[in-house]
């Protein structure tokens, strides 16, 4: 075999390679969630970590959870001392109870193109937003 025969074949496998990465079916979705449970059941979450759509972070020590409600399927409140966080989005019992035995160990918004390549029964946060709770409330 020629030298630039060899080039040339490893030139293709390179662009396969480094290519365009496969958007994620529901099923590669549904392991990977499967995925991370696991993982969180391993050892407890320390801390709940909020993910922003802009990027930011923000996160929460679970010892201080002293209140979770889940009025609904499409929503959650989370009372950390002064700090509620309300969740909103569809299908979120199963977050809710690994979020109350300390298992979750993140919640992040989604967008709109991720709610609708995933299942219809899976779960999507729509918005994620946090508030001081008045002293009067406590």
């Amino acid at each position: 075999m020629e030298d630039t025969d060899l080039k040339t074949r490893r030139g293709a496998i390179q662009q396969i390679v480094d290519g365009p990465r496969p958007k994620h079916e529901p099923e590669v979705q549904a392991a990977k969630d499967a995925y991370d449970e696991v993982r969180a059941r391993s050892r407890e979450a320390p801390m709940l970590e909020i993910r922003f759509r802009d990027g930011s972070l923000e996160a929460f020590d679970y010892q201080s959870l002293h209140h979770a409600k889940s009025p609904h399927e499409g929503k959650i409140l989370l009372r950390f001392g002064r700090k509620e966080v309300i969740v909103e989005g569809k299908n979120l019992r199963r977050r809710f109870t690994s979020i109350i035995e300390h298992r979750q160990r993140y919640i992040s918004e989604g967008t709109d193109e991720e709610e609708a390549s995933k299942p219809e029964d899976a779960s999507h946060i729509d918005r994620i937003t946090i508030q001081l709770v008045p002293e009067d409330q406590l």
